[in-house]
């Protein structure tokens, strides 16, 4: 009867040791993370009487947020240290390049859930920075809806997660104030970063 009473408390004792990441990468932890994402987000409602039209989340991808989201994925996927290296020097050299937007988008009417159908959708994405206005390219998040909600808390499974690149550096982005625009016959909502006070 010990014996068997030592075999339990061994193996419930192994069982129950928390995993680490191999690569030692350290992530936020998720209420860290959580107030990260919500400092980056704005949101957006949109009526015609007493009908919802639309709703929007608009997240601002600073770099700041990619390292966090690259470190949450290192702790889920468990990366190396490489591997995690790799993919931070990747999203540098785009932040460098270009801004992007995480868009969080329900529309009632199915029909007008359509931002990712380039010239055939009724919406158009706009950047205004610095007094100039970019046009965002539009692409439809097709990862898996739990990753998607582990890196996008405020994403639901009624809404459409978005990706919107524009063509102006993020880095550039970040020093300055950004109105984002959604647009299209059904009405229109703005996301300014960052706040105004």
């Amino acid at each position: 009867m010990r014996f068997f009473l030592c075999l339990f408390l061994i193996v419930s004792a192994c069982a129950t040791k928390p995993t680490n990441n191999p690569g030692g990468i350290e992530a936020l932890s998720r209420r860290e993370y959580r107030t990260l994402v919500d400092k980056n987000t704005r949101q957006a409602n949109q009526y015609a009487g007493f009908y919802q039209t639309f709703q929007a989340d608009a997240t601002l991808l600073t770099t700041e947020l990619q390292t966090a989201q690259l470190k949450e994925r290192a702790q889920f996927m468990q990366w190396d240290q490489t591997t995690y290296n790799n993919e931070r020097e990747k999203a540098l050299q785009e932040s460098s390049a270009y801004a992007k937007v995480f868009l969080r988008f329900f529309a009632p009417e199915r029909e007008y859930d359509d931002l990712s159908k380039g010239v055939k959708s009724i919406w158009k994405v706009y950047m205004d920075f610095n007094g100039n206005r970019f046009e965002g390219k539009v692409r439809k998040m097709n990862d898996k809806l739990i990753e998607m909600q582990t890196l996008y808390p405020h994403l639901d499974g009624f809404s459409t997660p978005y990706e919107v690149t524009f063509n102006v550096p993020m880095t550039t982005v970040e020093q300055g104030k950004a109105k984002v625009t959604l647009t299209s016959s059904l009405g229109a909502a703005e996301f300014v970063f960052p706040t105004e006070k």
